[in-house]
């Protein structure tokens, strides 16, 4: 609890930091937000100067945390990392005007400067720091000897502030990230045209990737209305019984609530979008779905408890088939929506046996995987992004997820008719499927070859010129 309190406060302060600047900034104000007594405040804080420097330093640990240590842990694969940095920097979780006007408020009112320095001085160095190193790796890697690392490194730094200026002046309905993640990619295209140019395309130079769609825009039309695979329904046989999964772009949480009713909704708090439920799988014992950080509890039914108009969680659209479950988002204005999967020809699996789940960080797009996994002919298709393989005792299914550029995470999930047949599975399992996502793999180190042209006269199997057409019908 006195953990959860504070944060309360500190996020409360980042709010009126926000609304009114570090000389508006008043504990009545703060207290009035978080809803607490002013007495708190001495009980966590000496004053209200130093919460709000509490404040900013959580936004500086925050920052190093979700986006300088990530995107130094691939500093060997400089373009990736220069990408993810983009990604990360810009992201709604860390880039949302909330919060960048704090850093602004800080610094832009002289009183607080000298605090900004004392806590974001070595940040904003270690930042550029990371920066310069990503570049001169680039320099070296694309051959570019002629090129100053150090001016090219202050042209991206400068083209990030720029985006986190003019999202401070808007409201975050407003802002049009992937034209800002466009802008500061065509940045680095214009410094490094070969390796940014592949690394958008998703490494696959000579292989057809989706026309005329960038990775942000790819995702966008392709997977925002697509049916995702979310597990067995049997992960989640009693009422309170839960199951989470990270997906394109969505945290999903699958619950089976007190009616018996499965039911799935974003695995996000509403206070801010942290994940709600860390656990795979597991057992929401006491009915309710709590967030220790705000103080906050939802019901079975995704109600904020006590209910509170608009406050629940955002639930997602179900579909059960042949006990397997499925979620999506639900519809927005121009989105394309995927029918539901058509399983039709496979067993009901509601009383088979589940696998132990295999999962794999492949270095291949998404696109060169699911074209590799179809070659074999021995897979049914289930747009956009998961294969069904089926014998006469188990089901495997495939998900294909895009984890980023160049990227991609692969789920095996299997179920087995019979729990004795079950017990061979273990390490032996996934082994040709983990032989065909290497050849994955070799084919996205291949195609990057700029000098590569493809051989005309080898047509696609029917089923890759299936998924070929869809990428097509994506544009």
């Amino acid at each position: 609890m006195p953990l959860r309190q504070r944060q309360r406060l500190i996020d409360a302060s980042i709010t009126a930091l926000h609304l009114y600047g570090p000389t508006g900034t008043t504990v009545a104000r703060v207290v009035g937000i978080a809803k607490m007594s002013p007495g708190i405040v001495r009980f966590y804080f000496r004053s209200k100067g130093a919460m709000l420097v509490e404040s900013l330093q959580f936004l500086a640990t925050e920052f190093d945390e979700r986006v300088m240590a990530p995107v130094a842990a691939l500093r060997d694969q400089p373009a990736l990392a220069l990408r993810r940095l983009v990604e990360l920097y810009l992201d709604p979780e860390i880039a949302s005007p909330r919060k960048i006007s704090v850093w602004y408020a800080f610094w832009g009112e002289a009183t607080a400067r000298q605090e900004y320095l004392a806590i974001c001085g070595q940040k904003d160095a270690s930042f550029a720091t990371l920066v310069h190193d990503l570049v001169e790796r680039m320099i070296v890697t694309s051959g570019r000897l002629h090129l100053d690392s150090d001016a090219v490194a202050l042209g991206l730094i400068g083209v990030l502030e720029l985006m986190w200026q003019n999202f401070a002046f808007e409201e975050e309905t407003d802002i049009d990230r992937p034209l800002a993640r466009r802008r500061c990619m065509a940045y680095l295209r214009s410094v490094f045209p070969r390796e940014f140019t592949a690394l958008e395309q998703g490494g696959t130079a000579g292989i057809a990737a989706a026309p005329g769609l960038r990775a942000d825009d790819e995702r966008d039309r392709i997977f925002r209305g697509a049916w995702q695979f979310a597990g067995p329904e049997r992960d989640i046989p009693a009422k309170g019984d839960f199951a989470t999964l990270d997906l394109v772009g969505l945290r999903a949480l699958i619950v089976r609530d007190a009616r018996g009713t499965v039911r799935a909704f974003r695995n996000a708090c509403r206070g801010v979008p942290h994940a709600l439920v860390t656990d795979r799988r597991g057992h929401l014992a006491a009915g309710r779905i709590a967030c220790d950080v705000h103080g906050i509890a939802y019901g079975l039914d995704g109600r904020s408890i006590p209910p509170r108009d608009g406050a629940g969680l955002l639930e997602l659209e179900v579909h059960r088939a042949r006990g397997l479950v499925f979620v999506r988002s639900p519809a927005t204005p121009g989105a394309r929506r995927w029918p539901e999967p058509d399983l039709n020809g496979l067993d009901d699996v509601s009383s088979w046996v589940p696998d132990e789940e295999f999962s794999s960080t492949v270095a291949a797009d998404w696109k060169t995987v699911v074209r590799t996994l179809l070659a074999t002919g021995r897979r049914q298709f289930v747009a956009p992004n998961l294969l069904v393989e089926q014998s006469a005792d188990s089901i495997a299914i495939v998900q294909v997820l895009p984890a980023a550029a160049g990227h991609s995470t692969v789920r095996r999930f299997s179920l087995w008719r019979n729990s004795k047949r079950g017990k061979r599975r273990g390490k032996d399992a996934p082994a040709p499927l983990e032989r065909e996502l290497a050849l994955a793999e070799s084919t996205q180190q291949g195609a990057a070859d700029p000098d590569y042209r493809p051989d005309a006269s080898v047509a696609p199997s029917p089923a890759v010129a299936v998924f070929e057409h869809l990428l097509l019908d994506a544009d």
